[in-house]
C-alpha cells in the first residue's frame, strides 16, 4: 500500500470513530465529571449574527444555502431549521474550543469548507468529485463523514450525531489547514475526542470534554474487561489496522449500532477501546498530577502549529 492511500486510509479510521461517538448524544453521564466547562464562543457566535451572509446554493438539482459565518463557508443541502440555525454558531463555537481550551493556537488562515449534505447519495456524489481517484476509501465510511484537505464533508444523520462529528472532524479540517506540522497520530486522534464533549445552553453550544458519554462508558468497560491496551501500544498503534479489521472488512455499510456492538474482544471494541483510550490520555497530560504535563501539551501543539515540532 503506498503511503498516499495509507494516509487517507488513518484519515478515514478518524472519521469512523467519529461516527462511533456520534451513536448517542453528548450529554452527560451521571458519573462523568463536570471539569472544565467554558463557553467557547466568540460574541457573533451566541447570536444570530454569527451568520454573516445566507445566498442560494444548488446542487445535483437540489436548491441549498451557502451559509457564510467569520471562519466557514458551509455549503448544505439539509433544510431543518433547527441543524441551519444551530450549524453556523456550533462550528464558529467549536473553533473557539480549539484555539483556546489547550492553550492559544492560531487562527485558520482563511475560511474553511464545511459541507451538509441531506442525503448520503449526495455526500457520495460530492466525494467522487472532491477527492477524485481517492474517493473509493472515502466512500467505505458507514456514517456521516470526514475531514480532508481542510474541508469537512458530511451528510445528515440527526442533529445531535452530526454536530457531534463536526465536533471532532473540525478540528482535523483546524489543524489541516492551520499547522505547519502534523501531530502524532496519538496525540491528534485525542484531541479530536477531546474536542467532542458539549452541551446546549440555550442556544449556545459550552464545551467540556469530560462530557462525552460514550468515551466515559467505553473506558469503564474496557477496564472492567481488563481490555485496556498498553501505553506503550496505544501509542504506536496504527489506527489502518484497526480501520481494516474492525470496519472495512466486516461492517462497510454497517450503521452505528452495529459497529458499536462488536463481538466481545472482537476487533470493533478494540477500536472504540484505542479512542476512548486516547481521550483520556489527553484527560491525564491536561490536568494529572496537578497538571504536570499540561505546560509541555500545549507546547507540543504551539511547535506543530509553527513548524517546530520536529526540530525539537
Amino acid at each position: 500500500m503506498n503511503g498516499s492511500v495509507n494516509r487517507l486510509i488513518v484519515g478515514a479510521c478518524v472519521v469512523l470513530c467519529a461516527a462511533l461517538s456520534g451513536c448517542g448524544g453528548s450529554g452527560r453521564s451521571a458519573e462523568t465529571p463536570a471539569r472544565n466547562e467554558i463557553a467557547a464562543v466568540s460574541p457573533s457566535a451566541t447570536r444570530s449574527d454569527a451568520v454573516q451572509s445566507v445566498t442560494p446554493w444548488t446542487y445535483n438539482s437540489k436548491v441549498g444555502r451557502h451559509i457564510r459565518t467569520a471562519n466557514f463557508n458551509i455549503y448544505t443541502t439539509q433544510s431543518s431549521p433547527v441543524l441551519l440555525t444551530r450549524l453556523p454558531v456550533f462550528v464558529e463555537a467549536a473553533l473557539r474550543n480549539y484555539t483556546s481550551t489547550l492553550g492559544p493556537l492560531p487562527d485558520p488562515p482563511s475560511e474553511m469548507e464545511t459541507f451538509v449534505m441531506s442525503s448520503r447519495g449526495d455526500w457520495e456524489r460530492l466525494t467522487r468529485q472532491l477527492m477524485g481517484a481517492d474517493a473509493e476509501i472515502y466512500l467505505r465510511i458507514p456514517r456521516g463523514g470526514y475531514a480532508a484537505n481542510g474541508r469537512g464533508v458530511y451528510y445528515d444523520i440527526g442533529i445531535s450525531d452530526t454536530l457531534s462529528i463536526a465536533g471532532h472532524e473540525g478540528w482535523h479540517q483546524y489543524t489541516q489547514r492551520t499547522f505547519r506540522q502534523p501531530l502524532p497520530t496519538w496525540l491528534e486522534e485525542g484531541v479530536a475526542t477531546f474536542m467532542e464533549g458539549h452541551r446546549w445552553d440555550g442556544g449556545v453550544p459550552r464545551f467540556a470534554a469530560w462530557s462525552n458519554t460514550e468515551r466515559f462508558d467505553q473506558l469503564r468497560s474496557a477496564a472492567s474487561k481488563g481490555k485496556l491496551i498498553p501505553l506503550d501500544e496505544l501509542i504506536t498503534l496504527s489506527p489502518q489496522e484497526l480501520l481494516v479489521g474492525a470496519v472495512l472488512n466486516d461492517a462497510a455499510g454497517a450503521g452505528c449500532k452495529s459497529l458499536a456492538g462488536g463481538a466481545k474482544g472482537g476487533p470493533n471494541d478494540r477500536l472504540l477501546n484505542y479512542y476512548a483510550q486516547l481521550w483520556v490520555l489527553v484527560h491525564f497530560l491536561n490536568e494529572g498530577e496537578g497538571g504536570k504535563y499540561a505546560g509541555g501539551l500545549r507546547q507540543l501543539l504551539a511547535d506543530a502549529a509553527s513548524g517546530e515540532l520536529r526540530g525539537k
